[in-house]
């Protein structure tokens, strides 16, 4: 079967239909895009999943496009071929469907799965959006610094805590860790885990310390530990890992790992003083109010800590990467300059640093906070993806198809079957 030649899907709903062009899985989706984050959602499950996909967007040409706008802004590069045109030369392929939108309905538990939000900032907020619309969830709490302290309405003051031990005491089946501080989401990932809590984090200092403690808690006490948004924003980098390592073993990475560091450098190139940049950096919110760990490399470490432990066996602890930090030197530095995360196996050494990467497309032609990874395993195979690396809507997209992914697994209706009330054990939290 050839790209110009793939059938277009009957009606379905979801991804229960699937091709392979060469040796690329392909989805074909038929998509009611009246919900268009609905619809945007469906088709980047498939493309983390590593499947080209095939869209076929009921509603009309308007519905395409919109379609396109949404994935587009989480990052997910698509293209709308003409009739005729082969389809599958961009990750998502986007055809027109009927102006009749066809409305497929969706499988809603036996009960709403319980969830702890502990964070309400840039992803958290975006979070709590999606859960406040869509009855498979209950929030039953909001773990934030001052409940006091003026928010949106929408936000009901009943669910605000400042206590974590609080916040678990409520019996979540699932924590949902999106804080900015490192020790107090480990201790409450761990506090979380250990009373069998499944937990789905973007927090990369918190789960990169030691993913594999983690892991390891988390299967004890028989919990599902969840962190793609924890690297890559919306950009699947850890999925791409987990497959390159399922087809060999892996001897090398290399990434673009922080949004921040990518989008000050392309200003520089373009002339802009480094201060300028930064600031410019700030106002797009992509850089912290002390951007310290993006500059210093601290958090491009601690990412590449999480891919090694996803790589490897043992993986190998953030403190053992090298780091550069970026100031305004790197203007004078020759070529087009990334901050670049490697690890080598073959060589044992990891670094941060910053490199001229001129003829390298995946990584030179980089925009702003887009992240990019390439592995490559024992047999020469590579396998690369790319993405927005930061930002509400592309980290938020990335922990809802965490959250989607738990509502669907078995593990997980086991557990809504339990009910509130019913962990086999408390932990208390402790930093």
């Amino acid at each position: 079967m050839t790209a110009a030649s793939l059938p277009l899907p009957r009606p379905v709903s979801g991804a229960d239909l699937t091709a392979h062009v060469s040796d690329e899985p392909v989805a074909l989706l038929q998509l009611d895009v009246s919900d268009t984050a609905e619809a945007a959602s469906a088709v980047y499950r498939e493309v983390r999943r590593g499947r080209r996909v095939v869209a076929v967007a009921s509603g009309g040409v308007d519905a395409s496009a919109r379609l396109a706008e949404a994935l587009d802004l989480i990052g997910v590069t698509t293209a709308r071929p003409e009739p005729g045109q082969a389809l599958l030369n961009a990750p998502v392929s986007i055809v027109a469907g009927p102006e009749t939108a066809i409305a497929h309905p969706r499988t809603i538990p036996a009960r709403p799965l319980r969830v702890a939000l502990a964070g309400c900032g840039v992803v958290g907020g975006g979070v709590l959006a999606r859960l406040s619309t869509d009855d498979r969830f209950e929030v039953v709490g909001v773990l934030v610094r001052d409940p006091k302290k003026p928010r949106d309405p929408a936000v009901p003051g009943a669910l605000l805590l400042a206590d974590p031990a609080a916040l678990l005491a409520r019996e979540p089946d699932v924590l949902v860790e999106a804080i900015s501080d490192a020790s107090t989401g480990l201790a409450l990932i761990r506090a979380a885990l250990s009373r069998g809590v499944d937990v789905v984090s973007a927090n990369k200092q918190a789960v990169g310390g030691d993913p594999a403690a983690l892991t390891a808690l988390a299967e004890a006490h028989e919990a599902r530990l969840l962190y793609s948004a924890s690297v890559g924003g919306g950009s699947p980098l850890i999925e791409t890992v987990r497959r390159a390592r399922a087809h060999g073993p892996v001897v090398r990475i290399e990434a673009v790992l922080n949004g921040t560091c990518n989008f000050i450098l392309n200003r520089l190139a373009a002339g802009v003083a480094f201060d300028e940049a930064l600031i410019a950096a700030r106002d797009a919110g992509f850089a912290e109010e002390d951007p310290t760990a993006d500059l210093s490399g601290l958090d491009a470490s601690a990412k590449l800590a999480i891919l090694a432990h996803e790589a490897l066996d043992g993986g190998i602890s953030p403190e053992r990467i090298a780091r550069e930090t970026l100031s305004a030197d790197a203007a004078l530095l020759p070529g087009r300059v990334r901050q670049l995360s490697r690890l080598d196996v073959r060589t044992d050494s990891a670094a941060v640093a910053f490199t001229a990467v001129d003829g390298d497309s995946l990584f030179a032609d980089l925009p702003d906070e887009w992240n990019a990874l390439r592995v490559t395993t024992g047999d020469g195979r590579v396998f690369t993806a790319r993405g927005r690396g930061a930002g509400r809507i592309p980290t938020t997209e990335s922990v809802w198809a965490d959250l989607t992914d738990l509502l669907a697994s078995p593990s997980q209706r086991n557990a809504a079957d339990r009910g509130p009330g019913r962990r086999r054990k408390c932990a208390s939290v402790q930093e």
